[in-house]
């Protein structure tokens, strides 16, 4: 998996102090990102099973800041957060190999708004490569 390799190499050429430490405030740390991505795609991969198992389900928003805030990522070990990443990477990537082009078309609510399968397949891609320049940028002190 690309995505996984690129974020693995980004973590594993990292300190493990410049890992935990957060930029700014109100801007997550690296470690705290990876958390987040690990989180995100176990999230992507429910959302579509769920698109998937009955029509247009309605399903609450969440907030990523107070989930990654609860969840205490800095605190977890770097090395398993990763795995457990490329692991649920690789699930969400087999889910959607399956899929046929209705599947892709397959709609659920996320709050107010209406959204197929295949926009939560490329929300999952993005989350994946925005959050890795957000790494980079905690990593060299940019502005987000």
């Amino acid at each position: 998996m690309a995505q996984t390799d690129t974020i693995g190499d980004t973590i594993g050429a990292t300190p493990h102090d410049a890992l935990r430490r957060r930029p700014a405030p109100g801007v997550w740390s690296p470690q705290e990102y990876l958390g987040h991505l690990r989180e995100s795609m176990a999230f992507h991969r429910w959302l579509i099973e769920q698109a998937l198992a009955e029509p247009d389900p309605l399903i609450p928003m969440v907030d990523p800041d107070a989930s990654v805030a609860n969840a205490h990522y800095n605190d977890d070990d770097t090395a398993e957060l990763l795995a457990q990443f490329d692991r649920r990477i690789g699930r969400l990537a087999a889910l959607l190999a399956g899929l046929d082009d209705a599947a892709a078309k397959q709609t659920l609510t996320l709050g107010e708004r209406q959204i197929t399968v295949a926009l939560i397949a490329r929300s999952a891609w993005h989350e994946c490569h925005h959050h890795h320049g957000d790494m980079r940028r905690a990593l060299t002190g940019a502005d987000r």
